[in-house]
């Protein structure tokens, strides 16, 4: 069973891939946008490694592998794509966002807490310290997704248009985690569908976001 949701979550993750590739790289596009895309693409290489290794293992092992290293590579992507490209356009660094900035804290402290959650209920071990990891660069991820998602909007409008898009984002996030906590409440179908319909949506909804940039 754990096979076929992880083939459906590559197969999902190379729909968006493939989308952004062909919707998004015929002509100049923005850093922000390809970033975006490529994170698709490293959430997709890394659940195909997870779908190859029960395939040939019949289980994922334990621990650290080169799955999780997808998982950490796609976040990587949507931190730099905000951190890099949005937020200095947003934020100046003075005091009239320092109340965002604190709210925008709420997304890394509810990553952490189900962090904590894992390791209460299944202890400290090679699995939930890669675990831990992960957490670790979700959280820097989303506090940018939540502070681009609750911040005040810039000229023509350009934070309004990807308010969905960090919105998905901030979900994909809760629901990578949430993997590992439902395993015991036999509902991994359940967040699977859901981690399907988020990374498939990643990209069509940034693409309808970008198009208010020239309207």
């Amino acid at each position: 069973m754990n096979m076929y949701l992880s083939l459906a979550l590559t197969i999902s993750a190379g729909i968006g891939f493939g989308y952004g590739l062909f919707r998004l790289f015929r002509d100049e596009s923005a850093l922000y946008v390809r970033m975006i895309v490529f994170g698709v693409g490293c959430a997709m290489l890394g659940r195909l490694f997870a779908t190859l290794l029960y395939l040939v293992n019949g289980e994922l092992f334990a621990g650290f592998n080169v799955g999780i290293l997808g998982i950490i590579g796609s976040f990587l992507f949507f931190f730099s794509a905000n951190f890099w490209q949005m937020d200095s356009i947003v934020d100046d660094g003075s005091p009239k966002f320092r109340k965002t900035r604190l709210i925008a804290l709420v997304a890394p402290l509810i990553v952490a807490a189900l962090c904590a959650v894992i390791f209460v209920l299944y202890g400290f071990n090679e699995a939930t310290i890669s675990i831990g990891i992960e957490g670790l660069f979700l959280a820097l991820a989303s506090y940018f997704h939540l502070k681009h998602l609750i911040i005040e909007d810039v000229s023509f409008g350009l934070i309004k248009s990807i308010r969905s898009y960090n919105l998905l984002a901030l979900v994909y996030a809760a629901l990578c985690l949430s993997e590992v906590l439902v395993e015991g409440f036999e509902l991994p179908l359940i967040v699977t569908v859901l981690e399907c319909t988020v990374l498939i949506a990643f990209i069509p909804v940034l693409e309808r976001g970008m198009k208010k940039w020239t309207t």
